[in-house]
């Protein structure tokens, strides 16, 4: 008999999951991208892709202009 038998890995993953999507579905948001985006997390390789894609493309604090002359 085991003293602490391993838990369901199906809970495991789901907590996993959680703790991974939740925040990636807060910055998605934050930065006015659909939440949907955040399945490319849990995706190997297209987390990657998706992961350079936002990092190089034009930010909406990029385009707003600044008031570093007043």
């Amino acid at each position: 008999m085991k003293l602490y038998p391993l838990p369901n890995p199906y809970v495991v993953l789901l907590v996993l999951l959680f703790l991974l999507l939740v925040p990636v579905v807060k910055l998605l948001r934050r930065t006015g991208h659909h939440p949907v985006w955040c399945l490319f997390a849990i995706v190997p390789g297209l987390n990657l892709i998706a992961f350079w894609l936002f990092a190089f493309k034009p930010w909406s604090m990029d385009e707003k202009p600044t008031n570093a002359g007043n």
